[in-house]
């Protein structure tokens, strides 16, 4: 394994692959005004309850002259569910000042070596995650240059991974635009979609009326041998608007499995929780209730399960039937790839999500995990508009697989 000789670490202003919301005050009725809200934010580190998204782009300079990068995002939904504060330019410098520190002269082995350096950088927890996701990312694509090798292969060598595992099913996500981002998906014969957000009431009641359209477009629009799952993201919204009764949203979720008809239903994140027990508890008490009364659903874990170390909790409560595992929540891409492992250990499908909000360099550099730690689905991001994200992970996974 040729070393990685970091000659230069550099940070410079970027910007993510969409917004940053304040989702609590979203949820609680702040008032739509266009493409924002009307409103003061409720939760701390917001200036708006939404506003432009920041990102620091990582340029790893290596001794012989290549350039690897990374860029550090937060999700969209920040400050929420454990997740870090958005990112803020005025604190670029102090990043550099530290990664410069840590990183510049130095050789590593290999990644993991090379990752592992990222435990000691002394920043807040609220930027430490987004900027150890993005130094990860360069870190890696360091290893692969040093050894010209894929990063699916620098991690399957430094995993010891040996088994093959099948191309990563697409999650289509469909954003705000329910009806025609859907059409597409179909056309596409995306593996799963639509992850529509619902965020408020009126979505929530909305919802069965919505999935009788899908059903019925996918009828008009696909042949008869396509199949594709139905996946709903409650963003807690479901137990907000029903005081996470459990049997009123056993009601409500059976209802949307009778109306999927013959697609399996995936549901995502409907009970609304303070903390990573609350929510494990509840989800798990969920999965139980749901697996008890029979309709054919699964349940998959986002908010809370993505702070370091909550997977292999909630893996063993049995607290959903699979993981978003997302990746700028997890900060070391080590981490993002310790909960995949986590999954395949205990029968959890591994769902390699992500953000809206991230940049192609770090949807590009997830594929590589994706593909190598064998995920079961694979979100299509960045952005909303739907054709962007499809076409950044399908071309990147095409690549891999080609030279693998």
């Amino acid at each position: 394994m040729n070393q990685i000789e970091i000659a230069k670490i550099k940070v410079v202003p970027g910007i993510g692959g969409f917004w940053v919301n304040d989702q609590p005050a979203i949820q609680t009725g702040a008032e739509a005004d266009g493409f924002f809200f009307k409103g003061a934010p409720i939760t701390p580190g917001f200036s708006a309850i939404r506003e432009p998204s920041v990102a620091f782009c990582i340029i790893i300079e290596l001794s012989d002259g290549q350039l690897a990068y990374g860029d550090c995002t937060t999700v969209l939904n920040a400050g929420y569910a454990g997740r870090p504060r958005p990112l803020r330019a005025d604190d670029l410098p102090r990043v550099q000042a530290a990664l410069a520190a840590k990183f510049e002269g130095r050789k590593f082995a290999g990644f993991r070596t090379a990752a592992a350096l990222l435990d000691e950088l002394e920043l807040e927890r609220d930027l430490l995650t987004p900027v150890a996701f993005g130094v990860s990312q360069a870190l890696l694509s360091a290893a692969a240059l040093a050894s010209r090798k894929l990063m699916a292969r620098v991690l399957m060598d430094e995993y010891e991974i040996t088994e093959r595992y099948d191309t990563p099913g697409l999650a289509g996500s469909c954003g705000g635009q329910w009806e025609q981002n859907v059409e597409k998906a179909i056309v596409r014969g995306v593996d799963m979609f639509p992850q529509s957000a619902i965020q408020t009431q009126a979505q929530c009641e909305r919802l069965p009326d919505y999935v009788s359209w899908i059903v019925k477009r996918v009828g008009e629009l696909a042949g008869s041998g396509y199949k594709p799952d139905l996946h709903f993201d409650f963003h807690s919204s479901l137990g907000r608007m029903l005081d996470n009764d459990e049997d009123k949203i056993c009601d409500y979720l059976s209802r949307i499995v009778d109306l999927a008809g013959p697609y399996k239903v995936y549901f995502e994140d409907p009970m609304v929780s303070g903390s990573p027990d609350e929510a494990m508890t509840r989800m798990a008490k969920l999965r139980e209730r749901l697996d008890t009364r029979g309709p054919k659903c699964k349940l998959i874990a986002d908010e809370w399960v993505n702070n370091p170390g909550q997977a292999l909790k909630f893996a063993q409560a049995k607290a959903a039937h699979a993981f978003q595992i997302k990746t700028p929540d997890n900060g070391s891409l080590v981490n993002t790839i310790a909960a995949m492992q986590t999954c395949h250990e205990h029968g959890i499908l591994p769902y390699l999500g992500g953000s809206c909000n991230e940049t192609d360099i770090s949807v590009r550099a997830s594929v590589h995990v994706g593909i190598a730690l064998g995920a079961w689905r694979m979100f299509t991001r960045p952005g909303l508009g739907f054709d962007e994200g499809i076409m950044v992970v399908t071309n990147e996974i095409n690549r891999t697989k080609a030279m693998l």
